[in-house]
């Protein structure tokens, strides 16, 4: 029986083992450091004595230069030495000294030559000629009383060292007591020479020329090795001594005495007699130039070795201890892990994966699969292909329990092993079986939805077409006022219904995704004075004050879906008028932003109505949701729902403001490109100037604005009037409150007044209030004094299309309408009751054009187009449903039509879509 077997634990050594490893480490870096510190100082104490004992050798090759020459000197008057016949009288040599060396011991005649130019080179290197033969020592050249002849050598020791030497003119070197060194040469060859030359050097200028900077002391020993020239014997014991005398050989080295170092010497040899030349370097010398080296690695040192040890308390409090707490967390959480793992709600167990075979298991999977036997459920497939890439097993038990199986590749115990986790699915298989069938049948009752809520468009806009379209006919007929306002109710109450049916139909597109826009470009300012003028005469007729104000900064024309945001502002308008029983409605449009080609254009609509309480506000773009407390609330709660997600489609935002008692604001936020192309508002002239008045400072502004954008010289009025000049001026005034004598030209903003400029019995221009063109169209006249025009202004009528049109509607109500709304645009009309009837009539007649209904029975509209085009028939097709989607458009077109009409159709929109496919363009 396999139990989840916990992994063994690595053994930790104790806390104190870490501590004193890190111990031993920290010594192990102190001691690199002082090793390091060690070879920094070895490396300059061998710089150091290297500099030593180059200022040695330069001091010892100036001493050789020194000796050398007093050498050659000397050899120089040996060979001076001349000759002569004993008889004969001296010679009379200008400037040259005879000297006569016929004593004891002398040949006859023997003289030394002595120029006075060699008695200058002797005066000048300080050196004394002197001649010891069998008679004593005598000078020759350069004595001083000072000098004590007596200390030097007697023939007798001179002539115990005759012929000691090798080699031609040998130069002995002799002690000369206090006076230093002394340089002999016998004047006769043999080994018992009778006459000596002597130059005596003298011992300060010798001493002067053997010591040097940096050199420490020095010593000239003589053959004995002992010292006749000497600093060093007050800084050298006897052991030292008895080291220097000997070294017999040029060499450098360390001298040590009892095991002590005494520094180090340079010893050279000079001249050919055995004399040796030592330089001595004193320990203090050296350590006085090792003092800064030293003090720097002393304190380095002594600093490393204190941040060793904060490093170390450091390491230990914030790396090991914590470790060791870690470790014993991980301690706990292992055996928590395990304690878990057992426990879990999910079975667990790893594979081997070389063999498959089973290391662990818990308790629930054992529960599940039974023990691990050759006819139970550890046999199943899911332990043969567990491990393959991106597989997730699932399998069924023997008691028919539903199994997934998900693995990950991962160590255990130094094996390659496969950690499988099982999922019991069954309940979630059920709950997705359960949640298909579910949305099989959400999407058949969608389906059903959008179809039923299709039919009841179409079934609600073919009767509503043949009311909507018979008041319209009704309306060009002669009526009396109580049949023209019974006229306009009925009018207003079938578009209320169409408008419901709209939205609806609107709300399901939306739901579905069905709705896109279709942008063009438009004018913002135009847009939003359309949209109101719209809403003037209901607002007028609930006694409201109803104002539009554009910002002058407004874009010429900006691309958006112009329908779209007039139904936006429609819905908004509509209850804003609707929720406010007195006070104003004031529509607004300006730039929020304007970068190049992008801009944000806001629209606002601010009442002073009942206002919507807060709570209400939250919920106020759900569909079909109404104010509640609102006795004038009628319609069906579409308007606002729709709106926001209009403006979200367009990429936009709504917002409201509002306060119960004193109104509501709802803000439309939209991004719109805006169009490159010029001004569409008239041209005004900079002169006669124009004065604006009005009551209220805001539409002020804004026409003060739009007046300077079009090239007037336009400005606020201000002051009295009478001081103005009545004849050039021109007063542009909207409502104000008391009437004002002005004698010069004037254009009045009204309410009441259209959108072409009439002229009044004063000569004032008379416009509409709501909308800036017209007021602008209006000063251009007065501008330019152009000849009256009529009060009335009667739009001409348009000209007849003249054009053989075939109607196709299987509705007998609606295909007379419509061959009546044909006949009043001026086309000669034939009627058909179906496609089939039509494609008959098209094979005998020529038509200019078909306007035919889609859903027909024996032949739809569809079908016909299709069998026109494949007859070869051109004739243009037009499609006219009740099914107002954008899918049934383009069926239409795709069927070989050529424009596209929705029910219910008024004579203005047949119009418009005659003339576009007349002109080629699809309707």
């Amino acid at each position: 029986m396999f139990r989840f077997l916990r992994p063994s634990l690595p053994q930790v050594a104790p806390p104190t083992t870490a501590s004193v490893l890190l111990r031993w480490l920290t010594v192990c870096v102190f001691l690199c450091l002082a090793a390091a510190a060690g070879f920094y100082l070895v490396g300059a104490l061998t710089e150091d004595v290297s500099t030593h004992r180059r200022d040695m050798n330069a001091a010892a090759y100036r001493a050789q230069i020194y000796f050398d020459q007093r050498e050659a000197l000397l050899r120089y008057l040996g060979d001076a030495v001349v000759t002569t016949d004993p008889a004969a009288a001296p010679a009379d040599n200008e400037g040259v000294r005879q000297l006569p060396l016929d004593g004891p011991g002398g040949r006859p005649g023997q003289r030394l030559l002595l120029p006075a130019r060699t008695e200058q080179t002797l005066q000048l290197l300080q050196t004394h000629l002197l001649l010891i033969d069998a008679r004593g020592t005598h000078w020759l050249a350069g004595g001083r009383a000072d000098v004590d002849i007596g200390q030097l050598p007697a023939l007798p020791a001179l002539q115990a060292r005759s012929g000691s030497l090798a080699g031609t003119d040998p130069v002995y070197w002799l002690r000369a007591g206090d006076h230093g060194v002394a340089l002999a040469q016998p004047i006769q060859a043999g080994a018992d020479a009778a006459q000596w030359l002597v130059l005596l050097l003298d011992s300060a200028a010798a001493s002067a020329m053997i010591d040097g900077q940096g050199i420490g002391g020095y010593a000239l020993l003589d053959r004995q090795g002992q010292p006749t020239l000497s600093s060093v014997a007050p800084r050298l014991d006897s052991a030292g001594w008895k080291t220097l005398q000997q070294r017999q050989d040029d060499s450098f080295g360390a001298i040590w005495s009892s095991g002590v170092p005494r520094g180090v010497a340079l010893v050279k040899s000079v001249g050919n007699d055995g004399w040796r030349l030592v330089y001595h370097l004193p320990p203090s010398l050296l350590l006085g130039d090792l003092a800064m080296p030293l003090l720097v690695c002393t304190g380095f040192l002594l600093l490393a070795g204190i941040a060793l040890r904060l490093l170390r308390l450091r390491i230990d409090r914030q790396l090991l201890q914590p470790a060791l707490l870690q470790h014993r967390r991980l301690l706990e959480s292992l055996d928590f892990s395990s304690t878990v793992i057992d426990l879990a709600p999910v079975g667990i167990c790893v594979l081997r994966r070389s063999d498959r075979r089973l290391l662990l298991s818990n308790q629930l999977l054992r529960d599940w699969l039974g023990e691990d036997s050759e006819d139970s459920d550890w046999q199943a497939p899911w332990r043969d292909h567990a491990g393959e890439r991106g597989r997730g097993l699932e399998f069924t038990t023997h008691d028919g329990r539903q199994l997934q199986v998900l693995h990950a590749a991962c160590r255990y115990q130094d094996d390659d092993v496969l950690l499988c986790v099982f999922h019991d699915i069954s309940r979630h298989r059920q709950a997705q079986a359960a949640l298909s069938s579910a949305r099989q049948a959400a999407d058949a009752a969608n389906q059903a939805k959008s179809a039923f809520l299709a039919t009841m468009s179409h079934e609600i806009r073919t009767p509503l077409y043949g009311v909507l379209g018979t008041l319209e006919l009704l309306g060009h007929t002669a009526l009396d006022a109580r049949q023209s306002q019974y006229l306009r109710t009925i009018a207003s109450s079938s578009s209320v219904l169409l408008q419901l049916i709209s939205d609806v139909l609107d709300v399901s597109k939306i739901e579905s995704g069905q709705l896109s826009l279709e942008p063009s470009a438009f004018s913002p300012r135009e847009l939003t004075e359309c949209v109101l003028r719209s809403f003037a005469a209901a607002a007028t007729r609930k006694g409201l004050q109803v104002l539009v104000c554009t910002d002058p900064q407004l874009p010429a024309r900006v691309l958006g879906d112009a329908d779209r945001i007039r139904q936006v502002l429609g819905n908004l308008l509509n209850n804003a008028i609707k929720f406010t029983d007195h006070g104003r409605v004031v529509l607004r449009v300006r730039v929020v932003q304007r970068d190049g080609e992008s801009s944000v254009l806001a629209w606002q609509v601010t009442d002073t109505g009942v206002g919507i309480a807060a709570e209400e506000q939250a919920r106020l773009f759900e569909p079909f949701r109404q104010v509640r407390g609102t006795a004038s609330a009628q319609g069906t709660g579409l308007g606002l729902s729709i709106s926001d997600r209009l403006v979200r489609l367009m990429s936009g935002e709504l917002r409201v403001v509002s306060e119960p008692g004193l109104g509501s604001s709802f803000t439309v936020r939209l991004p719109l490109p805006v169009v490159a192309g010029a001004d569409d508002g008239p041209a005004l002239l900079a002169e006669p100037p124009v004065y604006v008045r009005g009551r209220d400072s805001e539409l002020v502004d804004s026409a003060v604005g739009w007046l300077r954008r079009w090239g007037a010289s336009a400005q606020p009025l201000h002051g009295d009037p009478a001081l103005l000049d009545h004849d050039g001026a021109i007063l542009m005034e909207g409502e104000a409150e008391t009437p004002l004598d002005w004698r010069g030209p004037r254009v009045v903003a009204s309410i009441e007044g259209g959108e072409q400029p009439t002229e009044r019995a004063d000569g004032s221009l008379l416009v509409t209030l709501h909308g800036i063109g017209a007021i602008g169209h209006a000063v251009a006249r007065q501008q330019r004094q152009r000849a009256p025009q009529p009060e009335t202004v009667r739009p001409t009528a348009p000209a007849a299309l003249g054009l053989r049109v075939l109607a196709v509607e299987d509705n007998p109500i609606n295909r007379v309408i419509l061959g009546e709304q044909l006949q009043a645009l001026g086309c000669e009309v034939e009627l058909a009751h179906d496609g089939l009837e039509a494609l008959q009539l098209c094979r005998a007649q020529d038509f200019d054009l078909v306007v035919t209904d889609i859903n027909m029975p024996r032949m739809d509209g569809h079908t016909f187009a299709r069998h026109l085009r494949a007859e070869g028939n051109p004739v243009p097709v037009i499609g006219a449903t009740a099914n107002a989607t954008a899918e049934e458009r383009e069926r239409c077109l795709a069927s070989g039509m050529q424009g596209y009409l929705s029910k219910p159709i008024d004579i203005a929109g047949l119009r418009k879509a005659l003339a576009a496919v007349r002109q080629g363009d699809p309707a």
